[in-house]
């Protein structure tokens, strides 16, 4: 295995245990110039076919979120996102999609401001990129005052799907209208609910998950987060009695990949403290499965024809499991927290995971604090997004294994 770091920018950042976490507000952040200006996180990461490069979606308080890298020359390309981004446009959250049709890239943006700028921040862009062209164009304003945290694309029927934040709902845009509606509420006041990315199946049922709202009690059921799915032709939605599967649960279908013991304490220094089943990561194979990755660690399989959740194994034993793709066949995640993280490569015609840990650039001495997002390239050449390092900025991460 061969890890490669490659940094955009290297600002070193301090105070973060001292002075900021739990302490400062997002004005006292932003009004930092290293913070402001330094402290970026690789997002959102995809490789488009058409011209072989790697898309980087970024969290950065100065709204330069979108760049090119080049795996032959490797070097970054500024897309110039300033020229249309506004102050409340810091990140590309999520998913990069690219549209067969059109070969453009779409994304949406999100926020880090509080609820007091509300009044002044429009809500998430919906954006499309032509990457042969540079040009961007603005579709809209799926949910005012709402932020796109992750999209999801039909485009047989032309639609964008938006999850909304920080109240949670799906908002559905038509692309040739470029009108939006409402699709469903899926949160609620206790548990933040939706799926870190969503995906579309071959029969345009649109899956997610979603939060029990437990009005008529105070404590949560024993499935407070639950699978659903959407279909636009006639407006359908299932609500599934259940979610996915915990780390304790015995039955699975594989052998974990290495002797784990209990999932990581790490968790508790997130909103995850409790193993809920929250989706961190979603991958379609085209056919008959999607496979999910919980925040515990856990990968698991649905099946598509019937809602089936069958639990595959523990896989990810540091934290999060927020990066998955799927590439002729063969299954890619990622995660971990602490500079712990963790890759897995499991050819799902087979019964063995493999799980590669401790991920190091030995040539600089760096470790990616957190994964956050993965891409596959033509060559097998995995891309990783790295985020919310508070030491230094977050660098794009390239790993061959073979």
């Amino acid at each position: 295995m061969v890890v490669k770091a490659h940094i955009l920018r290297d600002v070193r950042l301090e105070g973060w245990r001292e002075k900021i976490v739990g302490r400062w507000s997002y004005r006292e952040l932003a009004a930092d110039p290293k913070w402001f200006h330094g402290w970026i996180s690789f997002d959102a990461v995809t490789f488009h076919a058409s011209d072989r490069q790697i898309y980087c979606g970024l969290n950065s308080l100065d709204g330069d979120l979108l760049y090119r890298f080049d795996p032959a020359t490797e070097r970054f390309e500024c897309l110039e996102t300033q020229q249309w981004a506004d102050a409340y446009d810091v990140k590309i959250h999520r998913t990069i999609l690219s549209n067969p049709a059109d070969g453009c890239l779409y994304f949406g943006t999100s926020l880090l401001h509080d609820m007091d700028c509300q009044q002044q921040a429009r809500g998430g862009k919906l954006a499309r990129f032509d990457p042969a062209r540079r040009r961007y164009d603005i579709l809209g304003v799926p949910a005012p005052r709402l932020y796109l945290q992750s999209i999801a694309a039909d485009w047989q029927r032309h639609l964008i799907y938006s999850f909304t934040y920080p109240a949670e709902a799906v908002y559905k845009t038509d692309l040739q209208t470029q009108k939006s509606e409402l699709v469903a509420y899926i949160g609620n006041a206790i548990l933040f609910a939706q799926p870190h990315n969503a995906v579309v199946d071959r029969h345009g049922w649109l899956w997610g998950t979603w939060a029990e709202t437990r009005a008529w009690d105070e404590c949560p059921g024993p499935r407070p987060i639950r699978l659903f799915k959407y279909h636009p032709d006639r407006a359908e939605l299932t609500g599934f009695d259940h979610g996915l599967p915990r780390w304790e649960d015995k039955q699975q279908l594989l052998t974990d990949p290495a002797p784990t013991g209990a999932v990581t304490q790490a968790l508790g220094e997130t909103r995850h403290r409790q193993d809920l089943g929250f989706c961190d990561s979603m991958a379609y194979d085209g056919g008959r499965y999607l496979y999910a990755g919980t925040v515990a660690g856990v990968l698991c399989r649905i099946d598509t024809d019937t809602g089936k959740v069958e639990k595959v194994a523990n896989v990810i034993t540091t934290g999060r499991f927020p990066a998955m793709a799927i590439r002729d066949g063969v299954l890619y995640g990622a995660g971990g927290m602490h500079g712990r993280t963790q890759l897995i490569r499991w050819d799902t015609r087979s019964d063995k995971i493999e799980l590669f840990s401790d991920l190091e650039d030995r040539s600089i001495g760096q470790r990616p604090a957190r994964i956050h997002e993965l891409a596959v390239d033509d060559q097998g050449r995995i891309y990783l997004g790295e985020n919310d390092n508070h030491e230094r900025s977050s660098y794009l991460w390239s790993v061959a294994l073979d």
